[in-house]
């Protein structure tokens, strides 16, 4: 019996001889370095979204068309399946904007480009029609 447990002792001792370097090995390499945070620069700047109101020129899938101003200047913005679009109250496509709707759209400004968040149209009123 005490035969076979100095076996064992041998064989645990030489078992932890083989694995010591490995462990020496391991715990000596160095450490992968940390990730820098991102310089300023690279980090996008979130802006504020940003409003214009006009007349709707035009109205496709995936843009609108404002004129605004005393200039009448046209601004374009693109849309696409996030972008928040009502008529009257209600929610709406880009099939249902029409020329000459009264429009406020909110925008974000990117790469010279402005994108639409939202775009809100009102209702339009009637003409009140004369008693007679």
């Amino acid at each position: 019996m005490m035969r076979r447990s100095g076996t064992w002792i041998v064989m645990v001792a030489f078992l932890f001889a083989l694995a010591a370097p490995v462990l020496a090995q391991q715990s000596s390499t160095p450490a992968a370095p940390a990730q820098k945070a991102p310089a300023k620069a690279e980090m996008k700047k979130v802006e504020k979204p940003k409003s214009a109101s006009g007349t709707v020129k035009t109205a496709a899938a995936d843009s609108v068309v404002l004129v605004a101003g005393k200039d009448k200047k046209e601004w374009t913005f693109g849309i696409d399946k996030d972008t928040k679009i009502t008529k009257a109250g209600k929610a709406a496509t880009p099939a249902d904007l029409a020329a000459s709707d009264t429009a406020t759209v909110t925008y974000t400004e990117a790469d010279g480009k402005m994108h639409a968040k939202s775009v809100s149209v009102k209702a339009k009123v009637a003409a009140a029609k004369p008693k007679s």
